[in-house]
C-alpha cells in the first residue's frame, strides 16, 4: 500500500469518503488536522482564535510534510491544505482525489459541523467563495477528480479505488508524445485533453451513441459538442464519409484549436484520425476505444486512414493523438467471440516481444476473457506498453514498426477476399499460424504448435479455406511492406525476436497455405 491523498474543500466528504477508502483498501487512514490539534493541544477554531490564521498555516504546512513523509495509507488534507505552493509541490509525486461537491450539499453538510472557523459567518457566500479560489488548485494537484454530492459513501470509495488503479503508459515518440490511459472510469479525464478547444466533435456509431452523448455532457461550460454518426464499422472507413465529416466541421466553424473525439472501434478511431488529420491540415484527436481491439490496436500509434477498392488502409495519414483513454468498463459487454478477437493483437504483441502476454493467457484462458478481470487490465497494458515502444522508435513506419505487422499481410489478404466481414482479429489469427509455417519452413524458429494453442484456448480460428491461394497471393502483392515487386513478411528468427525478410520464395509462401489449409 502506498499512500492516497485527500483534498477538497469543506463539505465535500473527505474524512468520512477517506475513512471509507481506507476500509476498502485494508489500510490506516490519517487526517492532517487531527495533527495539527495533537500539536496544538487544541481545536482548530482555536487556534484560528488564539494565534490568527498564518499561524495555523504553517502548522498545516508541517503536518502535511510530516505527514506525507511518514504515512501509508490515505491522508485527508483540510480544505485550505492546497493553497500553499510548497503542499502542491509535495502532492506531484503521490496519487491525489479531489472530491467536489456542489455548493447547496456544502452548505448543508457545514451546518452540521459548526466546527469551522472560516465558515462562522454567512456561511454559503464564504463557501461560494472558497469553491470559486480553490477549485483550480484541487484540480492542478488531482490525479482523479469525483463529484460526492448525493452519493454513497461506500460507492464513491469503490469508484476511487478503481479510478486510481488507472495505468499510464507514455508513447514517448519525438514529434508528439501523448498517453494512454487505461483503467476503468478513464473516460472521465477527457476534459484533461481538451486544450483550448471551444468546439469538440465526437464521433460515433449507432452502437456507442450513449457513450458519445457522455462524453459529451463532460464539457466544461463554454465548450459545445458535435456529435456525429458514422456508419457501422469498415463501412464507415471511406473518403465519402470523411468527406461528410469535413462538411459538417466546415459548418460547424471548427479551427485549428477545436478537437475531435473518436468514440468506437478501431474503424471510428481510424476515420476520426483521418477526419483530424486532413482539417485545416491538422487539428488535435482524442480517443476513447470501446473494444479492445480498438484498444491495444487502431487507437494507439498515430496511423490513420480509409479503405478503397484496391484495399485496406491503402489511403491515410500518420497523426499522432493528444490522448488514448482506454476505459475497461467499456468491455465488460463485449461479446466474447468479439473480446477474443481483440485478444489475437495482444497474442501477436507476445510473439514479438513480450512472451509474458503468452503466459497469461496459457495459465487461465478464461481469465484472460473476463473482461471485469485484473488479468484483461494486465494483457492490455502489456500489449500497449509493446507498441508504445515501438511506435516511439518509429512513427511513419520506416523500418522497426513493420514487425507490428506479424500474421497481418496473409490477415489482410483474408480481410479483403471474405469483404472485411471477417473480424480483424479473426484474420490476424490465421494470419498467424501462416507466419508460423513460415517461420518453420524457413528454417527459423517453429513455434506452430504453441501458435495454434494459444490461439484455439481463446476459441479464435487457426485454418482457411484451401485452394484460394492464387487470389490470396495477389493480395499480398499490394501489402504496403513490399518494395516495388519484392514482397516483404514479418517473421520470427526466435520467441521475441522478430524479423522482416525479403528472400521468402513463392514455393515456401504456397507450402505455408497448404500447411494451413490440410
Amino acid at each position: 500500500m502506498s499512500l492516497i491523498v485527500i483534498v477538497g474543500p469543506p463539505g465535500s466528504g473527505k474524512t468520512t469518503v477517506g475513512r471509507a477508502l481506507a476500509d476498502a483498501l485494508g489500510a490506516p487512514f490519517r487526517d492532517a488536522d487531527a495533527d495539527i490539534v495533537a500539536v496544538a493541544g487544541k481545536p482548530i477554531a482555536d487556534i484560528f482564535v488564539d494565534d490568527g490564521e498564518d499561524h495555523f498555516r504553517a502548522l498545516e504546512r508541517e503536518a502535511v510534510r510530516r505527514a506525507v513523509a511518514e504515512h501509508d495509507g490515505v491522508l485527508a488534507l483540510g480544505g485550505g491544505a492546497v493553497l500553499s505552493e510548497a503542499t502542491r509541490k509535495l502532492l506531484a509525486d503521490v496519487p491525489v482525489v479531489h472530491l467536489r461537491v456542489d455548493l447547496a450539499e456544502a452548505v448543508r453538510r457545514n451546518e452540521i459541523d459548526k466546527g469551522r472557523p472560516l465558515l462562522q459567518v454567512n456561511p454559503r457566500a464564504t463557501l461560494r467563495r472558497l469553491l470559486d479560489e480553490r477549485l483550480p488548485l484541487y484540480r492542478e494537484v488531482a490525479d482523479v477528480e469525483v463529484d460526492t454530492t448525493g452519493r454513497d459513501v461506500d460507492d464513491l470509495a469503490a469508484e476511487i479505488r478503481a479510478r486510481l488503479a488507472v495505468r499510464t503508459v507514455a508513447v514517448n515518440d519525438a514529434e508528439t508524445p501523448y498517453p494512454v490511459l487505461i483503467g476503468r472510469g478513464t473516460v472521465e479525464r477527457l476534459p484533461e485533453f481538451l486544450g483550448k478547444a471551444a468546439r469538440v466533435a465526437v464521433l460515433h456509431t449507432e452502437s456507442t451513441a450513449l457513450l458519445a452523448q457522455r462524453v459529451g455532457s463532460l464539457l466544461p461550460d463554454g465548450v459545445e459538442a458535435t456529435l456525429m454518426e458514422l456508419p457501422d464499422a469498415e463501412d464507415g472507413k471511406t473518403v465519402a464519409v470523411a468527406e461528410q465529416c469535413w462538411d459538417a466541421l466546415g459548418a460547424e466553424g471548427f479551427t485549428r484549436t477545436d478537437l475531435v473525439v473518436g468514440v468506437g472501434g478501431g474503424a471510428v478511431t481510424d476515420l476520426a484520425g483521418f477526419v483530424a488529420a486532413c482539417w485545416l491540415r491538422g487539428v488535435a484527436v482524442v480517443h476513447v476505444p470501446t473494444s479492445l481491439l480498438g484498444a491495444v490496436d487502431a487507437a494507439v500509434g498515430g496511423k490513420t486512414g480509409v479503405n478503397t477498392a484496391a484495399g485496406k488502409n491503402l489511403v491515410g495519414a500518420f497523426h499522432p493523438p493528444r490522448a488514448v483513454l482506454v476505459d475497461l468498463d467499456n468491455f465488460a459487454t463485449l461479446p466474447e467471440r468479439d473480446l477474443a478477437a481483440g485478444l489475437a493483437e495482444v497474442v501477436k504483441a507476445g510473439f514479438i516481444a513480450d512472451p509474458a502476454i503468452l503466459d497469461l493467457v496459457e495459465a487461465d484462458p478464461r481469465a484472460a476473457l473476463d473482461a471485469t478481470g485484473p488479468v484483461v487490465a494486465e494483457l492490455v497494458e502489456r500489449a500497449i506498453a509493446v507498441k508504445a515502444e515501438v511506435v516511439a522508435s518509429d512513427l511513419k513506419e520506416g523500418g522497426l514498426r513493420a514487425v507490428l505487422n506479424y500474421g497481418h499481410t496473409f490477415a489482410h489478404a483474408i480481410e479483403k477476399l471474405e469483404h472485411y466481414r471477417w473480424r480483424h482479429g479473426d484474420a490476424v489469427a490465421v494470419g498467424m499460424v501462416y507466419a508460423a509455417h513460415l517461420n518453420a519452413i524457413t528454417g527459423r524458429v517453429d513455434l506452430v504448435e504453441r501458435t495454434e494453442a494459444v490461439l484455439e484456448s481463446l476459441g479464435l480460428p487457426t485454418t482457411y479455406e484451401a485452394g484460394r491461394w492464387d487470389e490470396l497471393l495477389q493480395v499480398m502483392k499490394i501489402d504496403k511492406k513490399n518494395v516495388g515487386a519484392t514482397q516483404r513478411f514479418v517473421l520470427l528468427d526466435a520467441l521475441a525476436a522478430p524479423v522482416v525478410v525479403d528472400d521468402v520464395t513463392a514455393e515456401q509462401q504456397r507450402e505455408a497455405y497448404e500447411r494451413l489449409t490440410a
